[in-house]
């Protein structure tokens, strides 16, 4: 039972035990840390700077054998709180909060199939619109023909989603190797065939990490269809948060000040 904290660079965030860093595009990053990496077995470490933490979730996928197994990031982490107001409280209460053990992780792995981010609303009022808002229109309209021509039964959980407005972003989980499984086999066969379609040769770099940007969609589709049993985590950036952090956003996002 791991949760692997995706970096492409060294950190020194200190990370409770059963939390292994994986540096991801490392045919071309640095690993001073001697990290575990993307680039051995099968793998996409190749594709890295448009797939972003999905090189290091498919290395999982192909080349881990953990019963129970997630993915966070360097910087972010869930939190033991079940929802973003109340982490809000506990930090500007406690101070500076810790990542949740893996000992609860899989004490609620008992009870749930899937640990995931707390859902955020979007301003735009739709995911569609959220995403065209941030990225490029064209992209989504390839998405939805590529999900409708190979899994025709998803579209229903598609539509639903990206004309609602709310969704669990940062590909960040904590679930059984099976469940991961499935949801990879999906996930990818989906991203390579739009991988052939679009052209993203002149995108910036913040764009051509197109592929890590859908897979945050498709993740809530995927969820949406096979309507597991979810529980919620608030997340944290280790870059941002402090109580006075979690004052400005209990004023602003729970009382509704200005």
């Amino acid at each position: 039972m791991s949760m692997y904290v995706i970096t492409h660079k060294k950190f020194n965030y200190p990370i409770p035990d059963g939390y292994i860093p994986l540096l991801v595009g490392a045919n071309r990053n640095e690993n001073p840390g001697n990290y575990m990496t993307d680039n051995t077995g099968k793998n996409i470490s190749d594709k890295n700077l448009n797939y972003s933490e999905l090189t290091g979730l498919y290395w999982l996928w192909k080349n881990n054998h953990d019963e129970n197994i997630g993915i966070s990031h360097y910087r972010r982490y869930f939190s033991k709180s079940t929802t973003n107001n109340m982490f809000f409280y506990r930090t500007f209460m406690l101070g500076d909060p810790q990542p949740i053990s893996i000992k609860k992780l899989d004490d609620y792995l008992k009870t749930y199939d899937w640990i995931i981010s707390a859902p955020e609303t979007v301003e735009e009022g739709s995911m569609e619109k959220h995403f065209i808002h941030c990225h490029h229109e064209q992209d989504l309209i390839t998405t939805k023909k590529v999900v409708q021509e190979m899994y025709p039964e998803y579209m229903e959980s598609f539509e639903k989603f990206i004309h609602g407005d709310k969704a669990s972003f940062l590909n960040m989980f904590y679930t059984t190797k099976q469940q991961m499984d499935k949801y990879c086999e999906w996930l990818f066969q989906i991203l390579f065939e739009v991988e052939k379609r679009v052209d993203i040769s002149d995108y910036d770099t913040y764009q051509k990490r197109l592929f890590g940007f859908l897979s945050e969609r498709l993740f809530n589709i995927w969820l949406e269809y096979n309507q597991p049993n979810i529980k919620y985590l608030a997340t944290f950036n280790t870059d941002q948060v402090s109580r006075l952090w979690a004052a400005k956003q209990i004023k602003h996002k729970v009382l509704g000040w200005n």
